[in-house]
């Protein structure tokens, strides 16, 4: 089905590494309260609807026997457990999308699916994605643009995804932990386009450890506008037709504050707004 541009746009949020089950994530509602506060600076109303993919409950039953394991180890030792089951929680999460699993593999076929569920009902679809959901989702996006049946035409508002936003992402890291290089480089398609590019907003707070891959959170060196992603996927995104475009985010909070100050900070909004409406 073709994209009906009268329907209201549909934006799809994905989460990042999260403790516990994806019941609480509401990463969706965050980013529909940013929207709006953008359309009302600028006293406009505009329909839109958001969505959210949750995979956490698919990384937490791949989990569920080194959980247990970590259970019986430290049985008699209660603190100890809860500490060593949230550690094995958030690097899990890592490590399942690092070790390019099965489950890995499920969590982008969810997405794939939401999206051209979303494309199929006619709507303009904008994908944000936050932290190791970055991942997820330039893999997803990339497939999309590479298949000129779905991405015909020069309007990428009519395409599977007509735009990314990625906040607090660790693809510009290139680590190595044991066996596993961790957010290896990702293939970025060309656009089946010689007119449009792709627009990819990327966000990223300089006090973030996730974007810098320092661990309590030292600054990242920026070189002009562009920080670690931008340095890595510059040359990538430019030959292919996908316009990269770096935002830092200022909110004066460190360390992990900083990396879930995006959920809040206007700029996300204001970019948003005009990427779907210009």
């Amino acid at each position: 089905m073709a994209v009906d541009l009268t329907k209201p746009p549909r934006i799809i949020v994905v989460h990042g590494v999260r403790l516990g089950s994806g019941a609480s994530i509401d990463c969706a509602g965050a980013v529909e309260r940013l929207l709006r506060q953008a359309l009302s600076r600028v006293h406009v109303e505009r329909p839109f609807e958001t969505r959210q993919y949750v995979f956490e409950d698919l990384n937490n039953d791949a989990q569920e026997v080194a959980q247990m394991v970590s259970g019986a180890i430290l049985r008699s030792r209660p603190i100890a457990r809860k500490a060593l089951e949230k550690a094995i929680d958030l690097v899990g999460d890592v490590v399942i999308a690092a070790a390019n699993t099965s489950t890995a593999a499920l969590i982008r076929d969810g997405l794939r699916n939401k999206v051209l569920e979303a494309h199929d009902e006619g709507h303009q679809v904008v994908l944000v994605a936050h932290s190791l959901g970055t991942v997820y989702s330039l893999d997803v996006v990339s497939e999309l643009l590479g298949d000129a049946e779905l991405c015909s035409g020069d309007d990428s508002r009519l395409w599977p995804v007509s735009a990314l936003l990625t906040l607090g992402s660790p693809l510009g890291l290139n680590l190595k932990v044991g066996r596993w290089r961790l957010f290896d480089k990702r293939l970025v398609q060309p656009v089946p386009s010689s007119h449009e590019l792709f627009p990819w907003h990327n966000f990223f707070n300089r006090q973030d450890p996730v974007v810098s891959g320092r661990v309590f959170g030292t600054r990242v060196n920026v070189k002009g506008a562009d920080g670690p992603l931008e340095r890595r996927y510059r040359q990538d995104t430019g030959g292919a037709g996908w316009l990269l475009q770096p935002h830092v985010v200022t909110s004066g909070a460190k360390w992990l504050l900083a990396h879930t100050s995006y959920w809040k900070h206007h700029t996300v909004g204001a970019c948003l707004a005009n990427t779907i409406w210009g």
